[in-house]
C-alpha cells in the first residue's frame, strides 16, 4: 500500500485536566493507515474521517501513515505502538480514540504476532489517556482478494477488543459487498464514494446509543 503521511486537524480546541478533557464538543483522534489518510481519494484527504465526524458533529484529528499496522511499518514507517510513542499526538487529551488497522497486517504483517502487538498498543493508549473511549476498527478487504487472512485479522482484533472491554467495528461486511465502482484506480483503496460509504458505516457504529 502506498506510503503516505497525512496530518489533518479539524477545529483544534482543547483544554485538559488531571481528570481528562473538558470539551464542549466531542474531540476524537482517528489513528490508522492509508484508509484513515484517504489514499485513493482525489485529491488524497481523510474522506472517511470527515464523513463520520460531520455526521456525528465531532472535532476530528487524524494521524495516519500508509503501509503501517500493529505488526508492520511498511517500507519506511513504524508499527502502531512505535508511532504512538514517538509522534506526540497522545500529548493532547481526547474524548474518543479510534484505532483503525489490520489491512496491512493481513497484507504483509505477522498474524502470529498480531494479538500481542494489538494488546500492547491498546494498553499503551489506555495508560496515556485512561478517560478516553477507545474504539477498534478492523481491516478493509477489497473485492477479489483472498479473504482468509483478512478474516483472521478481523477475528483477532475483535478478540482483543473483547478482552479489553472495547467496542469493535468490523469493515469486512462492507469490504465483501463493495461494488468495484466504489474502488479507486488502484483497485485496492476506496474511491471518494467508497470512503463515503465507510464513513457513514463508521458514524453509525460510533453514534451514542439511544
Amino acid at each position: 500500500m502506498l506510503l503516505l503521511v497525512l496530518t489533518a486537524l479539524v477545529a483544534l480546541t482543547a483544554s485538559g485536566s488531571a481528570g481528562g478533557p473538558r470539551h464542549a464538543q466531542v474531540k476524537a483522534l482517528f489513528f490508522g493507515d492509508s484508509l484513515i489518510a484517504g489514499t485513493g481519494a482525489i485529491p488524497t484527504r481523510p474522506v472517511q474521517v470527515r464523513t463520520a465526524a460531520d455526521r456525528l458533529g465531532w472535532q476530528a484529528v487524524v494521524d495516519a501513515r500508509g503501509g503501517t499496522g500493529y505488526t508492520t511499518g511498511g517500507k519506511r514507517g513504524k508499527p502502531y505502538l512505535a508511532r504512538l510513542r514517538s509522534d506526540g499526538y497522545l500529548k493532547t487529551p481526547y474524548d474518543v480514540i479510534v484505532l483503525e488497522g489490520g489491512t496491512n497486517d493481513a497484507h504483509h504483517g505477522s498474524l502470529t504476532q498480531l494479538r500481542g502487538a494489538a494488546l500492547r498498543t491498546v494498553d499503551y493508549v489506555h495508560r496515556r489517556q485512561p478517560w478516553a473511549r477507545i474504539v477498534l476498527v478492523g481491516a478493509f478487504a477489497p473485492p477479489g482478494v483472498p479473504l482468509a487472512r483478512y478474516a483472521a485479522v478481523d477475528t483477532v482484533l475483535a478478540e482483543v477488543a473483547r478482552a479489553r472491554g472495547l467496542q469493535y467495528v468490523s469493515q469486512l461486511p462492507f469490504s465483501a459487498e463493495t461494488d468495484p465502482g466504489l474502488l479507486s484506480r488502484d483497485a485496492y483503496h476506496p474511491s471518494d464514494a467508497g470512503y463515503g460509504v465507510l464513513g457513514r458505516h463508521l458514524a453509525d457504529a460510533l453514534a451514542p446509543a439511544g
